[in-house]
Parts: structure tokens; C-alpha cells; sequence
């Protein structure tokens, strides 16, 4: 049924395998070769089985144990494998990672030797002892007399430095990097009495001889013997107490006996002495290069007899620097920048030196760029850099540094390099470096640029009319693209054409692109934008060359009457035409438009006249005809005798003085002007029979009213006495 379910099953019960033991360890006994494992103990063992292999493929050891250590023994000169298992009913842990130990090297056999007499040294010789990485042979005499020798690969080792006529036991020790082994069996060796005084030798340096000197006695032949360390002999001979050996070679150390007897091992001896010749030229002179720091590592291949080694570097530009050694290499450094350098070595020993290894050649990186200049493009956003050429340098790295770290490159072979997607308004550092393949210089210094707005392309003037003789012009530009834009608007110039009245005036910086500035009338002016950010200010704009509206002109004259009159004026520095209106009227109008000075008018009606100058900036100010205010007097003619006329006119308010004109018909002569002060003349003296017309004209200053209308009176003949 759905509710219902059945008996459980009976329980069934299994274990799991075992865990690995943990942190193994295993140790040797280098005396008895012993090897002692041990582990971490895990609860659920119930017990462990322990494999000892030889790689070798010898005896291989086990051990079955529910301790949580095993030890068994093992043979001598061999590598183990050792693997330790947990076992659990019938279920056995994974393997353990294996573990490999060396065993002590095994003793050493079949040793044995012989004497050189001439270095007083021994050559120990034996089987190879496995399991070994190196050897010592130990010799010990009576009276305390030790010596060894070490050897790591060969099977033969010399004992120098051995006293005469001491008994000397041998024996050879095996190592490697766990145990040494038992020392070998020993053998006996004697060495020679040595019954001759000591000798003494001279190194004749770069003369390939040795100098031997001995106390003689008699006529007896002595013979002196010399070992090379390349286990090469040379031999001299003489009767007295010295001889030269001949055909010494440098790099090698000799040792020396003299004997008075052909066997070199009777005690007919002198004890060894031991001389070395000058080392030879170092070779293999490798010159290694750091560019960073301009220095370099020299070495060389050492001699077997130098005690220390001199470098020499001279460079092109006369620069030397030295280092001393005792070790086969040294570094010099603070060498010039874009320099050659020959560097060689010197050994010495003792009072001699080697002759000089053959010269090795260094190269100094190029010399930092100098002369580095910085020339911004804000049309292209781009930099042009460049500098004075480096010696030497193949290559040339220009860089651009932002404040917040971005970097910009150049490459270039020449000494010129463009920098390319500068950001407008950012400020970079600027420098350059060298190379020559190998090294790169330093940094040059850096300039500080940024990439600073350009000029603004166009400037123009919008002109406003002239008021009370000022004209305010509107200065307007183009906008320029860049962040944070300012803009400085400067003018300079001359007021009426005068170099000794020059003025400069400049805005504020602003960002708008206009900027109002008011000039006085007859002023010339350069303008000029610059505009600016954080990265620097631009040059300024191409100069608009300009002048102002004229000033009205002034010392305007009036003379004529109604029907003709003629109007001049001063000039108005920078006009170029004048004007004479009618402004009796609305819109004024018109009378006269000239380039001139001086205009012609016919038949006036009005007496309110004005003049203006002009040119392309505009029109000056009015200045009012003097007529304006000197009307035409009105003239009243009467004769009072034949030839008596009296004159007189009607006042004019404005007028401070007037002018009488009077001209005779018929008559060649001039017409003749009288100045008259008041309103009436009386004229005497005129000439009988004749006509006269005259006409008046009011005056102010320098300002002359038109001239009345002309009144014509005839004389008549003058009574007879």
C-alpha cells in the first residue's frame, strides 16, 4: 500500500583505506650506515610497511612495523628510495612521496704513492670509492709534521710542502654531501735528508731565467733542479755557487733543489725552494658595458701566480681611469659619456708585471642631447623637437610627459622629432635621450611646454559713430577649440598721426570673443588677440593695421555772399573726403563732397551750414560754417558831393568788425578792401564821372559773413573854384 514500507536491511560495514603518513624523515648513520625513517602516526593503521630500494639496484631493505619508526642497514656508496605505507584490514594508503637519501661514501682502497725529491711533495693514488664526490688525503709525521691535499673529481692528489727526512703515514678520506667514510688503510713514506744549506733565487723578469745561488764547497759540481708546475724540469750546473736556469715561461711556479750528487733524492740536497715567474699578459679580456651608470665590468682569465691585477682605461678625449685587483675582474665607472675607450690589464707579482693583455675596446653611450628646444603646433596639436646631435648616436627618443603621468613618444635618426596628439590645454615635460644601439644616454633636461591654445585666425572691428569726438569699436574674433580659453585684446598706436603721443591699451582676459574699447578721432592702432589656458599663451593674432573716424574739421572759412560763396578748412588728419551739408533741413542735405579743401557754393538760402570729414571708419563730428551766425548786412548808399558818398548798413549782433568793398567800373585795377569798425564810412577823394559799387560784409574773428547785395552810385564832376 502507499502508506506502508518494509523492514530496514541489516547494516553493512566497511573502512575506508588509510590515510598516507605525514612528515616522513629519514636520517643516516654515517659511521655504521645505519638509516633511521620516521613518520606521523595515523590513527586508523593498524600498522605500517616501510620499503628501503637501492637505485643501484642492490640489497633493498623492508620493515613491517606498527612503530612510527623502522631502522634498518644499508650498504655503503649508494642512493635509497625510501616509501613508508599505512595499512588498514586489508586496504593500504597511497604511497607516500618518495624520499632519497645517500649513504656514507664507501672506504677507500688501494692506495698508494710516491716521492718527487726535487718539490719534496708526494702523489697519493687509490681506487674510486663509491658513493664519493671529493677526497682528502691526509699525511702525518713524526714531530707533528701535517700536510694534505684535496681532490674532488681525480683519483690522485699531491701532498706538497713536505718536510725532509720525516716519516710520513697516508691515508684518503671519501666525501659526499651526507658522511665521509672510515679512513682508508694507511702507507708509509720517507723523505730524503736534506744536508745542504738552504739556496736562494732570483726571477729574471721577461728574461725567461731564474738566478740560483747556493754556498759551495771546493771543486765539488753542484747541479740545481727546477719542477715546473706544468711538471716540466730545467737544469743548470757550476762549480762555484750560482747558475742561471734557462727557458722559465711566465704563469708558472718552479721549486728548486741543488744537490752535489746526480741522485736527486741523497741526502746530498737543499731543501726545496719555491719561486714563481711574472704572470703573462692577461687574456681573454672581455669589456663589459652598463649603460645606466656608465661603467664597465673588465675580466680576464687569472694567472696561476699573480697576486694583482691593474686596468687602464684612456679614452679618445684623454680621460684615464684605473682599478686594482686581487680577484680576475674589476669595474671601473664615472667614464665620459660618447667616448672610446682602450682597456687593458696589467698582472703582477711580486717585483714583477706582466706586459699589457691586448687592448679591449669600450663604448661609452652617447653624451645626454643638448641645445633642446620645444616648438608647439596647436593647429595640428603637435611638438617639434629637436637639439644639438649626439657623438655616436644612431638613434634619438623624445618623449612628453603629462601631469598625470600619460606619455607620449617619438622616434627619429635625425635631430629633429614630432610629437603628435598632444591634448590642448595640458602641460607636458619635454626631453630627449640618445642611443647608439647599445645604451641610451640620459634624459636631457626637461622643458616644460603645454600644449597652449592657437591664435585666433580672424579679427575684425565693428564701428560705432563718433561720439563727443570718441568712436567706440566693437573687436570681434574667432572662437578657439580648446578648454578653458582666455582671450587678450591689445591695441597700440598714435593719436592724430603724432609718434610723440602713442598710447597701448589691452582688455582684460576674458573668455567672450568681443571686447568694446573707445578711441579718440584721428587715432591710428594695431590690434592683436592672444589667447591662453593652463598650457601657456598663444603668439599674438596677425595685427589689424586701422584708424579711427577723422576729427571735425576746424579753422573752416566762409567767404562769399548768397549767390557765391567759398567754404575751406584745415585738414583732418586720416580724412580722406569732406562734406558740406545744409543743415537747415531734414534729412540734411548735401551741398558739397570733396577730397579737397575748400568747396564752391552758389546761390546759399540757408545760413545753417556744416562740414564733416570722413573716411572708411566712419564720420566725424559737424562743425558749423561760420556764415551760420554773419548774416549779410543790408547797405544804404547816398551821395553828399560830387564826389562824397556816405556808407551806411544795417548792425549785425555776431559781427565784431566789417569789410567795405568798393570797385570801380571801368577800371583795371583791383577792387579795394577797407576794414571798418561800426556801421557807417564816409568816402572822400573818389574820382568824378565815375562809377563806383560797393558792398559790405560782417566779420568775427576769422569768420567772414556773405557780402551784401552790391549799390552802384555814379560821381558827379566837381564845381569849378
Amino acid at each position: 500500500m502507499d502508506n506502508c514500507s518494509s523492514i530496514p536491511s541489516q547494516v553493512l560495514i566497511f573502512n575506508s583505506a588509510p590515510c598516507p603518513p605525514q612528515n616522513v624523515s629519514a636520517e643516516v648513520n654515517c659511521l655504521s650506515n645505519d638509516l633511521t625513517i620516521s613518520w606521523d602516526a595515523i590513527k586508523e593503521a593498524d600498522h605500517f610497511l616501510v620499503s628501503v630500494i637501492a637505485e643501484n639496484g642492490g640489497k633493498s631493505e623492508y620493515c613491517n612495523t606498527t612503530n612510527t619508526v623502522c631502522s634498518c642497514n644499508v650498504t655503503c656508496g649508494n642512493t635509497f628510495m625510501v616509501q613508508v605505507t599505512s595499512v588498514r584490514g586489508a586496504c593500504s594508503s597511497p604511497h607516500n612521496q618518495n624520499h632519497s637519501i645517500l649513504s656514507a661514501p664507501c672506504q677507500p682502497q688501494g692506495i698508494r704513492g710516491n716521492l718527487d725529491c726535487v718539490t719534496n711533495s708526494a702523489w697519493i693514488s687509490w681506487d674510486t670509492a663509491p658513493g664519493a664526490d671529493s677526497y682528502t688525503v691526509s699525511a702525518v709525521g713524526g714531530w707533528n709534521y701535517i700536510a694534505n691535499c684535496t681532490t674532488s673529481s681525480n683519483t690522485t692528489c699531491e701532498v706538497e710542502d713536505l718536510a725532509c727526512g720525516v716519516l710520513y703515514n697516508f691515508s684518503v678520506v671519501a666525501k659526499n654531501s651526507n658522511c665521509e667514510s672510515q679512513p682508508s688503510d694507511t702507507i708509509n713514506l720517507q723523505t730524503a735528508l736534506c744536508s745542504l744549506s738552504g739556496i736562494t733565487a732570483v726571477t729574471q723578469c721577461h728574461n725567461s731565467s731564474i738566478l740560483v745561488l747556493w754556498k759551495g764547497e771546493g771543486n765539488t759540481v753542484y747541479t740545481a733542479t727546477a719542477e715546473a708546475s706544468d711538471h716540466t724540469y730545467l737544469s743548470c750546473n757550476n762549480t762555484g755557487t750560482s747558475c742561471y736556469l734557462y727557458g722559465t715561461q711566465c704563469d708558472l711556479h718552479y721549486t728548486i733543489i741543488v744537490s752535489a750528487s746526480s741522485d736527486q733524492c741523497s741526502n746530498l740536497r737543499s731543501p726545496p725552494y719555491r719561486i714563481s715567474m711574472e704572470p703573462c699578459p692577461p687574456g681573454n679580456v672581455v669589456v663589459n658595458a652598463t649603460c645606466e651608470d656608465r661603467s664597465a665590468l673588465v675580466s680576464w682569465s687569472p694567472s696561476p701566480v699573480a697576486e694583482t691585477y691593474h686596468v687602464v682605461a684612456m679614452g679618445v678625449d684623454g680621460h684615464v681611469h684605473t682599478c686594482n685587483t686581487t680577484s680576475s675582474n674589476c669595474s671601473i665607472s664615472e667614464l665620459h659619456c660618447g667616448q672610446q675607450y682602450d682597456v687593458f690589464v696589467t698582472a703582477s707579482h711580486e717585483n714583477c708585471t706582466s706586459k699589457a693583455s691586448q687592448n679591449g675596446t669600450l663604448n661609452t653611450g652617447p653624451c645626454e642631447p643638448d641645445g633642446f628646444w620645444v616648438t608647439s603646433y596647436c593647429n595640428n596639436q603637435s611638438a617639434l623637437l629637436s637639439w644639438t646631435p649626439s657623438d655616436n648616436a644612431v638613434d634619438y627618443y623624445g618623449c612628453a610627459q603629462a601631469e598625470n603621468g600619460d606619455m607620449l613618444y617619438c622616434h627619429s635618426r635625425n635631430p629633429t622629432c614630432t610629437i603628435q596628439g598632444l591634448d590642448c590645454g595640458t602641460v607636458y615635460n619635454f626631453s630627449v635621450q640618445a642611443s647608439e644601439g647599445t645604451c641610451n644616454s640620459s634624459f636631457s633636461d626637461a622643458v616644460q611646454s603645454g600644449a597652449a591654445p592657437c591664435t585666433p585666425d580672424t579679427v575684425d572691428v565693428q564701428l560705432w559713430p563718433m561720439r563727443m569726438e570718441i568712436q567706440v569699436m566693437r573687436f570681434n574674433w574667432t572662437q578657439i577649440t580648446c578648454r578653458n580659453t582666455e582671450y587678450l585684446l591689445k591695441l597700440t598706436g598714435s593719436l592724430l598721426g603724432d609718434n610723440q603721443t602713442q598710447f597701448e591699451l589691452s582688455s582684460y582676459w576674458t573668455s567672450m570673443t568681443y571686447f568694446e574699447i573707445p578711441l579718440p578721432c584721428g587715432s591710428s592702432y594695431s590690434a592683436t588677440v592672444a589667447s591662453r589656458n593652463t598650457a601657456g599663451t598663444s603668439d599674438p593674432s596677425v595685427p589689424l593695421i586701422e584708424t579711427t573716424a577723422p576729427c571735425p574739421p576746424i579753422g573752416v572759412v566762409y567767404s562769399g555772399n548768397s549767390s557765391f560763396a567759398t567754404v575751406s578748412w584745415n585738414a583732418s588728419v586720416f580724412a580722406t573726403t569732406y562734406t558740406v551739408y545744409d543743415n537747415s533741413m531734414t534729412p540734411k542735405a548735401q551741398l558739397c563732397y570733396t577730397a579737397g579743401l575748400s568747396c564752391s557754393l552758389f546761390n546759399i538760402a540757408s545760413t545753417n551750414l556744416v562740414i564733416t570729414a570722413s573716411n572708411t571708419a566712419g564720420e566725424s563730428e559737424e562743425t558749423s560754417v561760420p556764415n551760420g551766425g554773419l548774416q549779410a548786412p543790408v547797405l544804404d548808399v547816398k551821395q553828399a558831393m560830387p564826389t562824397v558818398i556816405s556808407l551806411e548798413w544795417s548792425q549785425i549782433d555776431a559781427a565784431s568788425h566789417y569789410s567795405l568793398f568798393i570797385r570801380k567800373q571801368d577800371s583795371s585795377s583791383e577792387s579795394q578792401e577797407i576794414t571798418v569798425y561800426g556801421e557807417s564810412i564816409i568816402l572822400t577823394d573818389l574820382s568824378p564821372n565815375s562809377t563806383y559799387c560797393f558792398s559790405v560784409s560782417a566779420e568775427y574773428v576769422a569768420t567772414r559773413g556773405p557780402e551784401s547785395e552790391p549799390v552802384c552810385v555814379q560821381t558827379e564832376q566837381r564845381l569849378a573854384q
